[in-house]
């Protein structure tokens, strides 16, 4: 198995994660109600994941 396809897809991860979770922490900052950067977290670690498996399972 090749290392590039492997930090992309950790790469996307992270990335979707830290982006669900900003987006969570401004709308919670917006609305004043924080849990909403719970659920940006969770979503980011849903999309990222998914994300991170359709591009290890291309690479195989």
């Amino acid at each position: 198995m090749k290392v590039a396809p492997v930090i992309g897809a950790g790469a996307a991860f992270a990335g979707s994660v830290l982006a669900g979770l900003a987006v969570g922490v401004w709308i919670g900052h917006t609305t004043g109600n924080q849990l909403w950067a719970l659920g940006g977290f969770a979503a980011g670690i849903a999309v990222g994941g998914y994300s991170a498996f359709r591009l290890l399972m291309q690479s195989l």
